[in-house]
């Protein structure tokens, strides 16, 4: 389950934002990315909060669960600062990746490459062109009567790192509310967001992360974890 967390959930977070709504009629599956294309497009800024569950396919179980704040600023910039189970914080400039567990006194720290994810924190990313597109299952709605959409990355290489990504969509105002990737064993990283704020006021400080006094910095071609993927039980 550490290969594919990061990037995966890191798309689907800067996918979420406002439409208008629907109404009671079912849209198609391009008037859906259609709208979902114009959200990511639009937001330049998000905050708020999420809930977090890692079910494993071999042990048939939901096997850790975390959760925290998030924030996203155009363009490259995010953060995840787990609260639970430990407090661990994932950030990004857009370039380089910070991974820091206070308990490890280790902070690791690598360069964004150029794929399909920096595309999308930068803001150029194209949902047709990068995702094979269809609706969960072949049905538009879930049974909570939320809009289910499957993103598949096209490029061979990005498919086996990402896997699949369903977002979940309020079929009113067009918010994701959940997500889930599943990766080629069939593990499930489900998150649901909480009180998303969209295009409020972030400080540039809040996207820097300088190491406290003591902490080891360690360099890294690959992250350590599927940040924000796993969180670790203590």
């Amino acid at each position: 389950m550490r290969k594919a967390g990061w990037r995966a959930i890191c798309l689907a977070l800067v996918l979420a934002g406002p439409m208008g709504g629907a109404g009671a009629q079912v849209l198609t599956l391009d008037q859906v990315s259609a709208k979902l294309q114009a959200n990511y497009r639009r937001i330049n800024t998000l905050e708020g909060k999420f809930e977090q569950e890692l079910w494993s396919a071999t042990q048939g179980r939901v096997i850790s669960k975390g959760a925290g704040e998030v924030r996203y600023k155009k363009p490259g910039k995010m953060v995840w600062q787990y609260q639970t189970p430990r407090e661990h914080l994932f950030l990004t400039d857009g370039e380089t990746i910070w991974d820091y567990a206070a308990e490890d006194k280790e902070a690791y720290v690598y360069t964004v490459k150029e794929t399909l994810y920096k595309e999308f924190l930068l803001g150029i990313g194209d949902l047709k062109k990068d995702f094979e597109l269809s609706f969960h299952s072949g049905r538009a709605l879930s049974q909570a009567g939320l809009y289910q959409l499957d993103l598949i990355p096209r490029d061979p290489e990005e498919r086996a790192n990402v896997g699949r990504i369903t977002l979940y969509l309020d079929p009113q105002t067009f918010l994701v509310q959940e997500t889930e990737t599943v990766d080629a064993l069939g593990n499930r990283n489900h998150i649901r967001f909480l009180d998303l704020k969209l295009n409020p006021e972030l400080p540039e400080a809040a996207f820097k992360f300088v190491p406290p006094k003591g902490v080891k910095v360690i360099k890294a071609e690959n992250p350590r974890a599927a940040a924000p993927a796993e969180p670790q039980p203590k």
